[in-house]
């Protein structure tokens, strides 16, 4: 009988949970739950939630995206969503803040590890097609 690598399950299910915890935090505090050292990185934040739409909305895709990793559902699709903000939370953190990046840089490591997990699943959409098709 073949052993079956539990890795890219546990980290799944942990991808699910912070992604639920946090979609659910952001509801409940209505923004984002920290305040940063850099006076920018302040003002992008409290930018972002008086656009009275962001908050709720990056909100509901990590809820979402997060409930499709812990049941193991559309987990190719959820992580090609999940993508961009995975990315442009390291950005932001590289740029503006980074002693308090790990959680991004964690966030997107295991982003990029269940895509190249899931590789087959995006395989056709890296197909090229000619131009005749």
């Amino acid at each position: 009988m073949q052993k079956q690598n539990k890795v890219p399950t546990i980290i799944r299910i942990i991808f699910g949970l912070m992604m639920i915890g946090s979609g659910i935090g952001m509801f409940v505090l209505g923004g984002f739950p920290i305040e940063y050292e850099n006076p920018s990185a302040d003002q992008y934040m409290v930018a972002l939630v008086e656009t009275g739409y962001f908050v709720p909305f990056l909100a509901v895709v990590k809820i979402v995206c997060g409930l499709a990793f812990f049941t193991n559902r559309f987990v190719p699709l959820a992580l090609i969503i999940f993508m961009p903000v995975s990315i442009n939370m390291v950005v932001f953190h590289i740029s503006l803040e980074q002693i308090t990046g790990v959680g991004a840089y964690m966030i997107l490591a295991m982003n990029v590890y269940l895509m190249i997990k899931n590789i087959e699943a995006y395989r056709p959409l890296l197909k090229m097609k000619s131009l005749n098709e």
